[in-house]
């Protein structure tokens, strides 16, 4: 009886060894490590990691046979951003040793509860009709103790030269350690500005003894850009810190050309030799700022040109009317003459605001009377003749002598 109890334990034992064996050769992969961060992982001994900081992760195996379509993922579950990466499919060949290198983004300040809390790295070797094969590895993660963080930054994409944009910044406290006498510095290194806000102290948010202060704050920054800046694109740059810590941002901006409106009057007029006439140039201002305007004639020959206001200040979002006064000398050609005013601001040339100007010998007005100067010296013709025929008349009527009564004698009837 002794004899078959031991010849029973003997086949079991067997059979034990044969089924482990069954099942470790049933693993397409065998003499499996992974490293973290250059550290090698157990699923006893955490590997430390820091909250949003990006490891490494090389995972290396040896094939026991020929398999197709194998992946290796590697991911840790359980929080609102997914954490994984995974491989293309590969071929393995019986015997090779293969290493697979991933770049994983660990979980943020926000994805955890307390200072320090262990995550679980999970590593599956899968492949089409084979049984996977997966490993744990321990991740010890850690809040910073000192850090910001710059949840969201509102900026406007574009704005135009000489305007003021407002920088919407809410900073936060993501350690685990309070933070004092925080500042934001927004600058455009492009066009050289910059400001700096004062955020105040921020509480972590662990912290629940300080009722009286946040772990975050929301403030506007504003910045105003250079009346001559150039357009393009502009990086906005934003600096959070404070003594203990600090964190950058950065952001686009578009820039354009100031805002103008140059509005010509009626461009086209007639006159003669000798005369002058006058242009209008509406100069509209469409900025949350005052534009100052030069405008400067450019010489045409045989015309006088003078800009009764060359420069001028136009207040935000209204309009201003200047005059330019032409006159035709008598060197002046006959024919159409163009004049033009070039209408300059601190950003540089706005426009150039044409005229045309038709010189005639001898302009006619309406009812064929010839025009200017001779209309006038006609009229004083007329005038004189008028005054000497009236004289004329005076004269005569003052040297002509009163008729003589006639006189007749008393007739008497007795």
């Amino acid at each position: 009886m002794r004899n078959k109890v031991i010849m029973v334990s003997i086949i079991a034992l067997f059979a034990i060894v044969f089924a482990l064996n069954t099942v470790m050769a049933s693993d397409m992969v065998s003499d499996v490590t992974v490293k973290i961060n250059d550290v090698v992982a157990s699923e006893t001994s955490p590997v430390a990691g820091f909250v949003s900081s990006t490891v490494p992760v090389e995972v290396q195996f040896t094939a026991a046979y020929d398999v197709s379509d194998v992946r290796v993922r590697v991911y840790i579950e359980g929080y609102k951003d997914e954490v994984y990466e995974i491989t293309p499919r590969f071929h393995i060949v019986n015997g090779s040793r293969y290493i697979e290198s991933f770049s994983l983004k660990l979980p943020s300040t926000m994805d955890l509860d307390d200072l320090t809390e262990g995550v679980t790295l999970y590593v599956t070797i899968s492949a089409k009709g084979e049984d996977s094969v997966e490993r744990e590895y321990a991740i010890e993660m850690q809040r910073d103790l000192y850090s910001l963080d710059i949840l969201s930054i509102e900026a406007p994409e574009t704005a135009a030269a000489g305007s003021t944009i407002a920088i919407d910044v809410v900073l936060q406290n993501n350690g685990n350690e309070r933070l004092d006498n925080t500042y934001v510095k927004a600058s455009i290194p492009g066009l050289g500005i910059e400001r700096r806000v004062y955020f105040g102290d921020l509480v972590s948010t662990e912290d629940e003894d300080e009722n009286d202060l946040d772990d975050s704050v929301n403030k506007k920054i504003y910045l105003t850009l250079p009346r001559n800046a150039a357009s393009g694109v502009y990086n906005i740059e934003l600096e959070a810190y404070n003594y203990d810590t600090s964190t950058t941002a950065k952001k686009k901006l578009v820039v354009s050309d100031v805002e103008t409106g140059i509005l010509p009057s009626l461009s086209t007029k007639t006159v003669s030799v000798g005369q002058e006439t006058s242009f209008d140039v509406v100069l509209v201002n469409p900025n949350d700022k005052m534009v100052v305007y030069t405008l400067t004639p450019e010489q045409s020959e045989g015309l006088t040109i003078n800009v009764e206001e060359p420069v001028v200040a136009v207040s935000a979002g209204s309009s201003k009317t200047v005059k330019v006064d032409v006159k035709a000398t008598n060197s002046a050609a006959e024919g159409s003459h163009t004049i033009t005013i070039d209408v300059t601001s601190d950003s540089g040339l706005v426009k150039k605001v044409n005229f045309n100007l038709n010189v005639e010998k001898s302009a006619t007005t309406t009812g064929n009377l010839p025009a200017g100067n001779n209309v006038v010296l006609i009229l004083t013709v007329i005038l004189v003749i008028i005054f000497v025929v009236l004289l004329v008349v005076l004269i005569v009527l003052l040297t002509k002598k009163p008729a003589e009564s006639e006189e007749f004698g008393e007739t008497s009837y007795y």
